[in-house]
């Protein structure tokens, strides 16, 4: 069968030019962030290879990004290839307006409907 054969070999060419770890975190519970971020720092500290890192928060989780011990904390791993993703579904639930956010997170109308792009990307799933 030609088709699936040429399929692979498309894949195989992307996963080649794609020479990093894709990886996703996702936090759903606010009292995870302190857990979130030491696994973030390590994975930083011990990864031998390029990557790239999201991490999605839902739930009451996003109000995570209004403390300043931990915004600040993630601000530094912004600076290092994270990035840092909100629901808006949540923000709402949570009564969290997107202008109260730090400037280095980013939103999306659905947290669960972003982890599930991210995985279909290759994204690596990883939930403290």
């Amino acid at each position: 069968m030609p088709e699936p054969d040429f399929i692979f070999k498309v894949d195989q060419v992307y996963m080649q030019e794609e020479d990093f770890m894709k990886v996703l975190f996702h936090v759903d519970e606010y009292v995870m962030w302190a857990l979130t971020i030491k696994n973030l720092n390590n994975f930083i500290k011990d990864i031998d290879e390029e990557f790239a890192i999201m991490v999605v928060a839902n739930g009451d989780a996003v109000a995570g990004y209004l403390d300043v011990k931990l915004s600040n904390q993630m601000k530094v791993l912004s600076e290092n290839s994270v990035t840092f993703i909100s629901c808006l579904n949540s923000m709402k639930q949570e009564k969290i307006e997107e202008k109260a956010l730090p400037v280095f997170v980013k939103t999306v109308p659905s947290g669960v409907v972003e982890i599930a792009k991210l995985e279909e990307e290759g994204y690596h799933y990883i939930k403290p």
